[in-house]
């Protein structure tokens, strides 16, 4: 595809959301449930969270939801041998991508379930020797929580301890503690190469990686970002499992894979899913063949695509920037150095995130706190680099993608901007 940098033409490639409001726009229905529709002028930053499917990816997924439906386990009729070959194209087109082999690709349903298989897979195999399993503090919540589950639950049975890693105010893990850590009972390292909240590159991974080796110790990476956002897969540094997500690079949600390399001593996991022997038996389940082979082609445009896209986010993150400090004193928590572009964690002083998105309505962003029972919980991300409650309370991730336009930028970086002095007049008011 011919890319111009002064105009996105990856636009063509997608249904935007002026589009869901169209009522002639062919084949797109307008939705609305439970009195909730799409305003007509939303903007979208949240694509570190979900992306839009590519119009390419899913013109070739129709044709396996409509018509070679068959279930691929079952070999002994022409569709079910037709699907089969499907499923052994979209592996061996991943195991391409990431120069891997065609047996070192397991598809799972999500990356959540990619962490869960190899976190669970590893502490639950009868024959495993080691027990401490260590995690840096600024992980996917699909790890750290499945950690600590384990551990809670399971201890006396199963043996289990766990370490976190500390990390510093630019949310880079401190080797010197690494070093204590990583020891002959460690079954596993647990790293991803980005982070989602922070886009946070973590360019300690490869010392990491030398501590793995040094130990025998298996180096778990979740690149469901860093894949994504960055031409380097894994920044570049060999792994031994890795997990990659679809819904973040453009592909159908429901598909992913945990890539498993062959090591010496042979990497084992027990499966969660059981009966039917698929993926080697590691996930048994009929597979989403439409999914998977969306999920391929996600992969191989991804790769073909990684340098323009990267280059089409920096340009939409400065224009946001700069379209922002125009109206407002803006607080980054990443600096440029340490980060992959297009992923952005910003904060207004003394104006509350959810409060900000909930005054902004239309402009989709993810706040660094969630509300938990009426109580407020801080971004475990940004806590574990030192980042003070109040601040951590103001912050919010806005993420860029494809489908946005360098207008709709500016003008999300207006609203967000009024709605916070808004909030600040309000908040004076009232005192």
């Amino acid at each position: 595809m011919e890319w111009n940098m002064e105009k996105n033409t990856f636009i063509e490639n997608f249904v935007l959301p002026s589009e869901l409001m169209n009522s002639s726009t062919k084949n797109v229905e307008h939705i609305s449930f439970g009195g909730v529709s799409l305003p007509h002028d939303t903007i979208y930053l949240d694509f570190a969270a979900s992306t839009p499917l590519d119009k390419r990816i899913f013109e070739k997924m129709t044709p396996w939801m409509l018509g070679y439906f068959a279930n691929a386990a079952n070999r002994t009729h022409p569709m079910g041998e037709l699907t089969e070959h499907a499923l052994a194209w979209a592996r061996t087109s991943i195991a391409k991508v990431f120069s891997v082999s065609f047996e070192e690709v397991i598809f799972t349903a999500s990356a959540t379930e990619s962490n869960n298989l190899l976190i669970r897979g590893l502490v639950e195999d009868p024959h495993r020797k080691r027990n401490k399993i260590v995690f840096c503090a600024t992980e996917h919540s699909s790890i750290i929580t499945t950690i600590h589950t384990l551990v809670e639950n399971f201890d006396k049975k199963l043996g289990i301890e766990f370490a976190e890693l500390t990390v510093n105010k630019d949310g880079q893990i401190n080797i010197d503690e690494a070093q204590k850590i990583i020891d002959n009972n460690t079954l596993c390292v647990c790293v991803m190469d980005v982070n989602n909240e922070t886009g946070i590159k973590q360019i300690q991974l490869e010392k990491i990686r030398q501590l793995t080796l040094k130990f025998a110790t298996i180096l778990h990476v979740d690149s469901s970002q860093g894949f994504a956002r960055s031409e380097l897969i894994a920044q570049g540094v060999d792994y031994d499992t890795m997990t990659i997500s679809s819904s973040k690079i453009y592909g159908p949600k429901g598909a992913a894979a945990l890539i498993i390399k062959k090591r010496k001593p042979r990497i084992k996991l027990q499966a969660q899913l059981t009966g039917g022997g698929n993926e080697f038996n590691l996930r048994s389940s009929t597979p989403n063949i439409a999914a998977i082979l969306g999920f391929a082609h996600a992969c191989i445009f991804q790769k073909q695509e990684a340098k323009e896209r990267i280059q089409y986010y920096k340009k939409l993150e400065n224009i946001f920037c700069e379209e922002l400090s125009k109206y407002i004193n803006v607080k980054y928590y990443a600096s440029e150095n340490y980060k992959v572009p297009g992923v952005l964690t910003l904060s207004f002083k003394n104006v509350n995130a959810m409060k900000l998105l909930e005054e902004t309505k239309t402009v989709c962003a993810s706040v660094g706190s969630a509300c938990k029972t009426l109580q407020a919980t801080a971004s475990h991300v940004l806590v574990a680099m030192g980042i003070d409650l109040e601040n951590t309370l103001s912050s919010f991730r806005v993420s860029f993608g494809l489908t946005n336009s360098e207008n709709e930028v500016r003008e999300a970086a207006q609203r967000l901007a009024h709605s916070a002095l808004n909030l600040r007049k309000k908040s004076a008011t009232l005192s």
